[in-house]
């Protein structure tokens, strides 16, 4: 059952596992809670809705609101199946896309000054990343209930991040004045 979902149908299944959602308040838990670590595009969300449906992992709630009402969905005992099937399985191995990265390994190639807008655009980044976490409240859009249920994860997730980017801005730093005293020498 868990290779037969998409890594998208997954946090979809996991997003509904709280409580009913529709795919616009999916997409936005999705942008709030996950955007900087895995990736759920519009395109992927909305055909996924109706394949998990086909699939019978999920179900629409009739809300009896009309034509233009919005399309809410839950888990069905099958999709909550394999929600779990999947966070019981073997995750898989870390893997980090990072163009930057790549190019301050290569950095050697550059002037100083473009090492260290490499530099800087780093930091910028992580800053704004932090910035973003910060601002973030977890779990604002669940009931008391839900919170009162939950594990303190969403908040733990956050902390995490936050401490992650905090720890590129200060390699930043040390890089950054690494570079500087060694084109000072």
């Amino acid at each position: 059952m868990v290779d037969e979902v998409t890594p998208t149908g997954r946090t979809i299944l996991g997003f509904l596992a709280a409580h009913p959602r529709s795919g616009y308040e999916i997409r936005e838990a999705a942008r709030r809670a996950v955007s900087y670590f895995w990736g759920v595009s519009d395109g992927q969300l909305y055909p996924q809705l109706k394949l998990l449906a086909a699939g019978g992992l999920i179900e629409a709630v009739d809300e009896g609101g009309g034509p233009r009402a919005r399309q809410v969905w839950r888990l069905t005992a099958r999709g909550r199946q394999a929600l779990l099937d999947w966070m019981r399985a073997p995750s898989a191995p870390l893997q980090i896309r990072d163009e930057n990265l790549v190019k301050i390994l290569f950095a050697a190639q550059l002037d100083p000054g473009e090492a260290l807008r490499l530099v800087a655009e780093r930091r910028q980044y992580f800053r704004e990343f932090r910035e973003h976490l910060e601002a973030v409240t977890p779990a604002a859009g669940w009931s008391a209930l839900e919170r009162a249920a939950a594990l303190p994860t969403p908040d733990f997730i956050r902390g995490h991040g936050i401490g992650f980017a905090q720890a590129a801005i200060d390699w930043c730093d040390s890089l950054e004045a690494e570079l500087r005293r060694r084109s000072a020498q």
